[in-house]
């Protein structure tokens, strides 16, 4: 398993050595004509108007002017105190909106204060998080911390999930709010755990009609591995989640690099490719790994028991299907005891 992982690990820390090499490179640089900002600090002054979007990447990011387009920003501590005439999205340690945003704003962060005016939906997630009382959004107020406080105007809805939740200020539509007591995780009610459960069976069991229709030696081989070799199963399993986390982490650091020797190249367009590109192939791989390890592993170990108690091989594959179905019964019920059923699922 070392020696197969060795490659990956070599190939992260390489990419993560050129990323930190770049990052130097370009510190205090503006790329693709200005739209891409990067530094120990970046500034767009009060009397300066960038025309279109706006990508800053920094320590501490101030926006104090006017972006005419859509911000993205991202740092460790982010003001916007002009105006941005598309979307904000920002994500750092510290945020503090006190200017105006005529579009969407989505923020993230460790503690977030939003006090200016928001044109249309404003999403905020964070540790501490607060619409101050002159901040006011023009549609919907989406938050979410474990502090949060609402001070401001809201025309829309409020969808709230908190700690602790505090609101002063007014909602024009309906508020809801989520809120776990004493601080802690609200444990759902038996009754949601039960409908849980019965859904989950009836993805896999459509789910499974689907595989053994279409594809059904792959999951006949998958269960007939883990039944003769469950070792090699679970080593197999382990070295997917593993490989799992270094192509993202290497598909991401990539991306970044890419991105940076295109804009240095002044090929504008390949940036978009490029970015478009990564994106979609870490979308799709990890889709498939979530489908893996959510549904189709359910699957394989619900055939494997069912075959286990089943006396001679089915003679349909109607009776394979119920055979899987009472399989995928059994690992359903056992995921979804309290305690246990984490461990199982593992």
């Amino acid at each position: 398993m070392t020696r197969m992982l060795r490659p990956g690990v070599a190939l992260v820390a390489a990419l993560m050595l050129l990323l930190i090499v770049a990052t130097l490179a370009l510190a205090e640089q503006s790329l693709l004509g200005g739209k891409l900002r990067t530094g120990d600090t970046v500034t767009v002054a009060s009397s300066e108007t960038v025309n279109g979007d706006l990508y800053a990447f920094a320590g501490s990011v101030r926006m104090e002017g006017t972006v005419d387009g859509d911000l993205v920003a991202l740092g460790g501590q982010i003001t916007v105190s002009g105006k941005v005439t598309g979307d904000l999205i920002a994500a750092g340690g510290t945020i503090s909106v006190t200017g105006t945003v005529d579009g969407d704003a989505r923020t993230a962060g460790g503690q977030v204060t939003v006090s200016g005016p928001v044109g249309e939906d404003l999403v905020i997630a964070g540790g501490q998080t607060t619409l101050a009382s002159g901040g006011t959004v023009g549609g919907d107020l989406i938050i979410s911390g474990g502090n949060v406080s609402v001070a401001g105007s809201v025309t829309g809805n409020v969808e709230a999930s908190a700690g602790t939740y505090a609101r002063s200020g007014t909602v024009g539509g309906t508020e809801h709010v989520v809120q776990s007591s004493q601080g802690g995780v609200q444990e759902p009610e038996p009754g949601s755990k039960v409908l849980d459960a019965i859904r989950h069976f009836i993805v896999l069991l459509l789910l499974g009609a689907l595989i053994l229709w279409l594809m059904p030696r792959v999951l006949r081989t998958s269960a007939e591995t883990l039944r003769r070799q469950p070792l090699l199963a679970l080593g197999a399993g382990v070295l997917t989640f593993l490989a799992y986390i270094v192509f993202v982490i290497a598909a991401l650091l990539l991306m970044i690099l890419l991105a940076i020797l295109f804009g240095l190249l002044k090929m504008g367009a390949l940036v978009a490719i490029e970015l478009i590109a990564s994106l979609l192939a870490i979308t799709v791989v990890s889709f498939l790994f979530v489908l893996a390890i959510a549904f189709v592993a359910d699957l394989v170990v619900g055939l494997t028991l069912g075959r286990l108690v089943a006396s001679d091989p089915p003679a349909s594959r109607w009776q394979e299907l119920l055979i899987l179905a009472a399989g995928a019964a059994v690992v359903v019920i056992v995921t979804s005891l309290p305690i246990i059923g984490g461990l199982a699922k593992l």
